[in-house]
């Protein structure tokens, strides 16, 4: 591949050599040997034109890419409730969410092995019995559908609360939070280099798709960094309601 990108001036070269050998030789006429020279100017002027077109592609990539704000639509995917995020060999899952029914439904499976193997989980959803499920509800613009969010709330809660029995060497904790999360968020060993997070920017149409954001420290570390805080701030603010050997509060 790389010497057809160089024919050119394998050929140049070529036809430059024999053009000097035939003119120190006196092998050919004066009209043959010009013409010979004048076809090797064209090709080595087609090489320099290929060469800048190329250039000025490569420029234009670099300033694309490196210069202008990059696209939205390569930064953001839609959101798969946590479908995609490996957690397989996690010791530290956080959830954050409004009621992570389907995110807990995709990994109960992980979740419990985590637990099992020595590792943590926390999970934070809002509280079933208080007035955010109203302020739940008014966010998604369907006011009359509190209901809908205590109903989802229900199994999210039953599967934590099973995490919280497992007589397993690891912990997990659940908090209620008494105000909806702009964000749902999985925060996967957020304390290591090979850590990741996950956000699902909420959007206010109930039940429509999600715009999620891969995030990894060594890539991402300010917004890693902005958005672990973020996981910080509202896992203080929940209130405490199943702990590993502990009862509902």
């Amino acid at each position: 591949m790389r010497l057809w990108r160089s024919l050119d001036l394998v050929l140049t070269s070529a036809v430059a050599l024999t053009v000097g050998v035939l003119g120190m030789l006196n092998l050919a006429e004066a009209s043959v040997l010009a013409g010979a020279t004048l076809a090797t100017l064209g090709v080595l002027a087609a090489g320099s034109l290929t060469a800048r077109l190329q250039m000025h592609g490569l420029t234009d990539l670099t300033r694309r890419h490196l210069v202008e704000p990059p696209s939205a639509d390569r930064l953001l995917t839609t959101s798969t409730s946590g479908l995609d995020a490996d957690l397989s060999h996690a010791w530290e899952i956080g959830l954050i969410g409004v009621t992570l029914n389907r995110t807990i439904r995709n990994h109960s499976v992980e979740l419990r092995a985590c637990v099992e193997r020595g590792g943590t989980v926390r999970i934070a959803v809002i509280d079933p019995r208080g007035d955010v499920l109203d302020e739940a509800a008014r966010r998604s613009t369907s006011p009359g559908t509190a209901e809908i969010f205590a109903h989802r709330l229900q199994p999210t809660l039953d599967l934590a609360a099973a995490l919280t029995a497992l007589p397993g060497p690891g912990r997990a904790e659940v908090r209620l939070l008494d105000f909806v999360p702009a964000v749902g968020l999985l925060a996967v060993d957020t304390h290591q280099p090979h850590g990741r997070l996950h956000v699902d920017i909420y959007s206010h149409t109930f039940g429509g798709r999600e715009p999620a954001l891969a995030l990894e420290p060594g890539r991402d570390h300010t917004w890693f960094q902005h958005f672990q805080a973020e996981f910080d701030q509202i896992w203080t603010a929940g209130r405490p309601a199943f702990v590993s050997g502990g009862q509902f509060h």
